[in-house]
């Protein structure tokens, strides 16, 4: 064989290889990366939801305080976000939103209540009486894996 074709064939030899592991880096590179948005941008839809949730039982609570529930509606939103939480998050996650939903539904269902046994109960801080407290712990568990 010719040394001059071997001494072609070897360069272009060279070039397709390292034409081929550049495109297959970059490839991969850009999958990793992809696969990084897609998650960081479900982790944001998550904690918006969340976060609706969270601000949603807290208007529930408070006006479930000194009011009784005219109907199923005071807690639709609630419900709503429990049902859109069933679509993308974890079921610990669920099941404790759910546990919110029912203290929220018990809470209306509790006789008026005046502002001062509010002042005692916040004084308290009992993780009893924090209906919130263990749904939060799951979603922040959840977003930080």
């Amino acid at each position: 064989m010719d040394t001059a074709v071997l001494s072609a064939s070897a360069g272009l030899i060279g070039s397709l290889i390292g034409g081929v592991s550049t495109f297959a880096a970059s490839w991969v590179t850009q999958r990793r990366l992809l696969g990084t948005q897609t998650r960081m941008h479900h982790a944001r839809q998550r904690q918006k939801l969340y976060s609706e949730f969270i601000i949603e039982a807290t208007r529930c609570l408070a006006d479930a305080w000194n009011h009784q529930a005219e109907g199923p509606e005071v807690v639709s939103n609630l419900y709503s976000a429990v049902e859109r939480m069933r679509l993308v998050s974890s079921g610990t996650v669920v099941k404790c939103a759910e546990e919110v939903m029912r203290g929220v539904i018990a809470a209306y269902t509790e006789p008026n209540r005046s502002f001062d046994e509010l002042r005692q109960r916040v004084q308290q801080r009992s993780e009893e009486y924090d209906e919130l407290r263990a749904f939060t712990n799951a979603c922040r568990q959840e977003l930080s894996h």
